[in-house]
């Protein structure tokens, strides 16, 4: 086994594409299911509403809000990547080298150094690593940024 393993990327719109979906996914899963299965739920019952009773305020209200309600995942995608761009590092390059201890991190105009155990939770999925710094906060490593498929998992274990 390595004694480090380096992950290189551009830290840009490309590199954290999905990452948002993943976060959303791994921390509120259940209010996810939930309000998409009302969403559409409010949806039909509108157009149900609009067919049997005509157009009233009630039912053109309820398909107005299903259908927001069903956009508003993209509309936190479009928010996320606009702050993500406000970010000092944007653009940049950077490189992470894992050991079983801690995570360097590289950048540009920055470094850093964290202890796994100092980490609020990492989380391995099939295309990254989520690194949360807290509840809501996290870094993403895609496992492309990283050689090999070996490297990733092994980063992988030392994460778990």
């Amino acid at each position: 086994m390595p004694h480090t393993i380096t992950a290189k990327l551009a830290f840009d719109d490309s590199s954290q594409l999905g990452a948002f979906r993943l976060h959303m996914w791994h921390r509120y899963r259940i209010w996810l299911l939930l309000r998409t299965a009302l969403s559409i739920l409010l949806i039909i019952i509108g157009f149900i509403l609009l067919m049997s009773h005509g157009p009233n305020p009630m039912p053109l209200l309820m398909i107005m809000v299903g259908t927001f309600a069903l956009l508003r995942p993209m509309i936190w995608k479009i928010m996320h990547s606009r702050n993500l761009r406000k970010l000092p590092g944007f653009g940049q390059q950077v490189t992470y080298t894992f050991s079983a201890e801690s995570i360097s991190i590289h950048g540009e105009d920055k470094q850093a150094t964290v202890k796994w155990e100092d980490l609020f939770e990492p989380v391995t999925t099939k295309h990254g690593l989520l690194l949360y710094h807290g509840k809501k906060s996290y870094t993403w490593i895609p496992q492309s940024a990283f050689e090999s498929l070996d490297d990733f998992q092994t980063v992988s274990q030392w994460a778990a």
